[in-house]
């Protein structure tokens, strides 16, 4: 006789994305050893301070602007120590091997304020990498593969040229832009890197 393989469907179901921003202990990341230290819950509460400074001030935080930059810092805090005390909930805490430890640790102020700062900008080659994942997601719904469970972030700290200088908030190699249409590249990786 012939054997046939079935694969029974399998029925998926999401949450909303006031929910996820909450209840998601560690969220996923695109690099396997990002999730495993935790670096995605400093992504999901900075995605979460955003938000909710867009909410407070009706826009969102100006590409290099060391103020809007801090405020969001202080947002991610708040909204990481009330979110302590709730079980299954993204705060900032210690992580081992993609496991919530339930000790808490410091927010990576650094990775906070830099998300704040750029969160404005666009890469063009970022965004046509990142459309092709969501193809791929689109294409697994109707495949044989199963789409991904709510979030994954990818965060890519070392396409920043340097770090920015506090005292003024932008550093020579960031700022002034120029208005021209490379100017979100040369705010996350300067200007010595678009004039090679």
């Amino acid at each position: 006789g012939l054997l046939n393989q079935v694969k029974p469907p399998v029925s998926k179901s999401y949450k909303s994305l006031p929910e996820t921003l909450e209840s998601t202990p560690v969220p996923q990341m695109l690099r396997g050893e990002d999730w495993e230290k935790g670096v995605g819950i400093d992504v999901h509460l900075s995605y979460a301070a955003v938000l909710d400074f867009n909410e407070q001030s009706g826009r969102w935080p100006g590409i290099h602007d060391a103020k809007d930059a801090s405020k969001v810092v202080d947002i991610a805090k708040s909204i990481s120590d009330f979110r302590k005390e709730k079980e299954g909930s993204c705060w900032s805490q210690s992580v081992s091997f993609g496991f919530p430890m339930g000790e808490a640790r410091d927010i990576d102020e650094t990775r906070v304020n830099d998300f704040a700062r750029l969160f404005m900008t666009e890469l063009t080659g970022f965004c046509s990498y990142l459309g092709g994942a969501a193809a791929q997601e689109v294409l697994k719904k109707i495949g044989k593969f199963t789409p991904v469970d709510q979030w994954v972030h990818h965060d890519e700290m070392v396409l920043i040229a340097d770090s920015l200088e506090e005292s003024s908030g932008t550093s020579s190699n960031h700022a002034p832009l120029f208005g021209s249409r490379y100017d979100h590249q040369i705010a996350v990786m300067g200007k010595d890197f678009q004039a090679r």
